[in-house]
């Protein structure tokens, strides 16, 4: 296939259309060589006598994405056009249907979701390191992680934040997973980590002294709690008057090792924000009723920092 004047519409189509026909194999389709401009993307442009809607390399990227498929390294076929191939994800291939595992050892060491690593995704990376810029730390602080698993959030304080302020802090991490917590002690030798194996659906039964950030990235989310009241206990008991929290609301699906955009609920096959939404308002709501100023960002996670006025 090759597309030159054809709307984003009718490429979508005509792609959907192959892979209904041809679920697992690749699709190839030539378009202009988007090195060759930088305009908007559905500007029109003449090369060699020829027009073409022109579209960047983040169209096709995104479009690959919509299609629930991967980008491969796309080829030059000519002076002037590229070829792009899209590689249809295997929809089965996905931790979040990993079925017959122990809820407890589903995120443990071994399992799927051991293998994603969120420090080596562009948008997490960022929008958690601008968590992490957002808040004051002072030397010898207690920071809580709920859901620390493997400790992954605790490594990304040594990026931002010098060595020996980083040594000062005090890093508590809980996590119902035993593989996981014994994974973080492995990582994690210095005398100022602490990891407990423990269900925060018990959050009150586990010994915690006040402390000064509290961070949990889409543990909260969990349907197996409420995660509204345990919040609710962690600040009226934990967090320090003058604390700091960082929260991570899941908007994304991991699928075929592939990172794909949207919030997901069950008996929808597309992206439903709804519970998302009504989470992210209710935290915020409940967090500036307590003095909080509220800051949220982010794409395949949204993250919402909480600091004292």
């Amino acid at each position: 296939m090759k597309f030159t004047t054809e709307s984003l519409f009718e490429i979508k189509e005509q792609l959907k259309k192959k892979m209904k026909k041809s679920p697992l194999d690749t699709v190839e389709f030539e378009v202009i060589d988007p090195d060759l401009s930088s305009e908007f993307s559905g500007t029109m442009i003449s090369i060699a006598g020829e027009r073409y809607i022109y579209r960047p390399y983040k169209i096709w990227s995104d479009l690959a994405e919509v299609l629930k498929c991967r980008i491969l390294t796309p080829e030059r076929i000519s002076d002037n056009t590229v070829l792009v191939r899209y590689k249809p994800l295997n929809i089965t291939k996905s931790w979040h249907t990993n079925s017959g595992v122990d809820i407890k050892e589903k995120y443990g060491a071994g399992s799927i979701f051991s293998q994603i690593q969120k420090l080596e995704e562009p948008y997490f990376l960022n929008d958690y390191l601008r968590s992490l810029r957002e808040i004051n730390l002072d030397f010898r602080a207690k920071v809580l992680n709920l859901g620390i698993n493997r400790g992954d959030e605790f490594t990304a304080f040594n990026y931002i934040f010098d060595d020996e302020l980083v040594s000062s802090i005090t890093f508590t991490g809980i996590d119902h997973c035993e593989s996981a917590i014994k994974e973080a002690n492995n990582r994690f030798k210095g005398f100022n980590y602490n990891f407990i194996l423990g269900d925060i659906k018990n959050i009150e039964s586990i010994p915690l002294e006040k402390q000064d950030l509290l961070i949990t990235v889409g543990t909260l989310q969990s349907p197996d709690f409420n995660g509204k009241e345990i919040f609710r206990y962690l600040i009226q008991n934990i967090l320090n008057p003058n604390g700091s929290v960082i929260l991570g609301f899941p908007n994304s699906r991991y699928i075929d090792c592939e990172v794909v955009y949207g919030a997901k609920t069950k008996n929808y096959i597309e992206s439903n924000m709804n519970l998302l939404i009504k989470d992210i308002g209710f935290y915020k709501k409940y967090l500036q009723q307590h003095g909080f100023k509220v800051l949220t960002f982010g794409k395949y996670y949204i993250f919402m920092v909480a600091t004292k006025e």
